[in-house]
């Protein structure tokens, strides 16, 4: 896909460019195409179950014109930036989206609202919408995966800050933008990149509004492309460029091999049962397996010890004890998590919501977390003890499977989710126009369904 442009022969920006424009449909692996289409249904399932979230969004952006683009769940049309940016919202509003974990980045929720808002407005459809996302996912990711642990120890947020980019290589493809105009949106991008983690470790809510941001900055950067404006060449590479604000490395040298359409990084896109973090995700599953099986309830439970790989336990949010504020708060904190999932036997949007809940917070506090190095990342062994002196433990190590479901597994997934939407019965509507997203002449019918 990259041609004969090599590192020794463009910058790093050149390089991404150059790739994503030349993307075509008829060029992509066929498990790539059902990749995205999983993605997209994993995605938009998540954002008709978080409707309750465009109460936020939406007055931001109501009655806003020209009208180009539709507000899923909310059915007004409104400028294409400002459609990205509230629908990015609603698919990140239950921290459920997809996720690259090498990346620690939410790709679609930047990605798939902007590509579907641009692609509305110009009466694009499949065959644009495919390569858009997956010119998306690939750019953020690749960038991602070079970065994601120094930016992420220096307090900045992945998700903002590749998917940024991945957004505007996204929507630049989708506006059909050549080569140099391609090139110009990412550059530009990395100038509208950003984006903190301190709302993990305060509980705050701006994590809601930074995947927002991505996508909206994604549209801009390439409506400005588009218009004729520039970017830097050596945006990344600079002296004053993305790698040296963003990781503090100077003279940082581009890779020689990218292994953009050799290896396709969206492939390696892992989905979420629950609507709480990735780490948090194995935790849920066993407090739940254990509730259930031996039907324990709060009050049954003196205490509770859960293991965590080293890396995971640290990361912002996860020792959370309290007191809670917001879901941002709650779906990062592993003691909420594991109390919700041994309390009420599954995790819900409403569950995460529970503030003041008396009890599940006398069983958030009889929770205890502790580092084990000799578990993976997104591995947890799980500990219950009850008054009457039973002990039952829980271990589960994910492999490669457990997470990556295929599009039955999402489909599954989906209808469990349909319980949560306004309209579960949306759910067969999306299903069938997804299933064939790449034939499709115009993006119309599924807006349709997602307003």
């Amino acid at each position: 896909m990259s041609g004969t442009v090599t590192a020794k022969t463009a910058t790093a920006v050149e390089f991404l460019g150059r790739f994503a424009a030349g993307l075509r449909l008829d060029r992509l692996p066929p498990e790539v195409v059902e990749k995205v289409r999983c993605n997209l249904l994993h995605d938009l399932a998540c954002a008709l179950a978080a409707h309750s979230v465009g109460d936020e969004a939406w007055p931001l952006t109501r009655g806003l014109r020209p009208a180009q683009a539709t507000l899923i769940c909310g059915g007004e049309k409104v400028p294409a930036e400002h459609a990205a940016f509230a629908n990015a919202v609603l698919v990140h509003g239950r921290a459920q989206d997809d996720t690259h974990f090498a990346a620690k980045c939410h790709a679609g929720s930047a990605t798939i609202p902007a590509v579907l808002a641009l692609a509305e407005a110009t009466g694009q459809g499949g065959e644009r919408v495919v390569p858009g996302l997956v010119a998306g996912y690939e750019v953020a990711t690749a960038v991602g995966e070079l970065f994601a642990d120094a930016t992420t120890a220096r307090g900045l947020r992945a998700s903002m800050l590749y998917g940024t980019l991945g957004a505007a290589a996204a929507s630049a493809v989708t506006l059909g933008l050549d080569t140099a105009g391609t090139t110009n949106a990412i550059a530009i991008a990395t100038s509208f990149a950003g984006g903190l983690g301190q709302a993990w470790v305060e509980g705050s809510s701006e994590w809601r509004w930074e995947l927002g941001m991505a996508a909206r900055n994604g549209v801009l950067a390439a409506r400005l492309a588009q218009a004729g404006a520039r970017g830097a060449a050596h945006a990344f590479e600079g002296s004053a460029g993305f790698v040296k604000a963003f990781t503090g490395e100077a003279d940082w040298t581009a890779p020689e091999d990218w292994e953009l359409g050799e290896r396709w990084r969206v492939l390696d896109v892992i989905y979420k049962p629950y609507p709480v973090c990735n780490i948090t995700q194995t935790p849920v599953a066993l407090a739940i397996e254990l509730a259930t099986r031996y039907e324990l309830t709060a009050a049954d439970i003196d205490a509770v010890r859960l293991w965590l790989n080293p890396a995971d336990r640290s990361y912002p949010g996860t020792l959370n004890a309290g007191p809670f504020e917001d879901v941002g708060a709650t779906l990062m904190s592993a003691r909420y998590c594991v109390a919700m999932g041994l309390r009420d036997r599954t995790a819900t949007l409403a569950g995460l919501r529970a503030f003041e809940d008396e009890e599940l917070l006398g069983l958030v506090k009889r929770i205890d977390v502790i580092a084990d190095e000799r578990l993976s990342v997104l591995a947890a062994r799980l500990e219950v003890r009850t008054l009457d002196g039973r002990r039952f433990e829980a271990e589960l190590i994910p492999d490669d499977a457990t997470y990556a479901w295929d599009w039955d597994g999402v489909r599954a997934n989906a209808r469990r989710l349909a319980a949560e939407m306004r309209d579960g019965g949306a759910v067969d509507a999306l299903e069938d126009l997804l299933s064939r997203i790449e034939r499709l002449p115009s993006i119309a019918p599924l807006m349709d369904v997602l307003a």
